[in-house]
């Protein structure tokens, strides 16, 4: 089965030597009513990356490689809406994008 949750609003934490060096930050996402959603760890390259988590409380915690970080505040930044996913047998997770037109294009000042 897997859960969806719009993310409306998200915070950073970029942090040195954690867990022996090998994580290097969290994105903290939250819904539209301000609810604790759960974290992307962000893992330093090359290391192996945590299973995928969804507590008994709803919370999740998924991870992505240092790679992927540019991307996961891309996405975060913008677009919208967007959606943290989280196959509860399989276990991946992942940031979706809305439905959008093919060759919508960015917005150019």
């Amino acid at each position: 089965m897997v859960v969806s949750h719009k993310i409306k609003d998200y915070s950073t934490l970029i942090i040195s030597n954690y867990s022996g060096g090998k994580q290097v930050g969290f994105l903290y996402l939250y819904d539209p009513s301000n609810k604790y959603l759960g974290y992307f760890g962000i893992i330093k390259d090359g290391q192996v990356l945590p299973q995928n988590v969804q507590h008994a409380n709803g919370i999740l915690n998924i991870y992505f490689h240092e790679a992927e970080m540019e991307t996961l505040l891309d996405t975060l930044r913008n677009e919208d809406p967007v959606y943290v996913k989280f196959h509860t047998t399989l276990k991946w997770g992942s940031l979706s994008t809305g439905k959008e037109p093919v060759g919508e294009g960015e917005d150019t000042p």
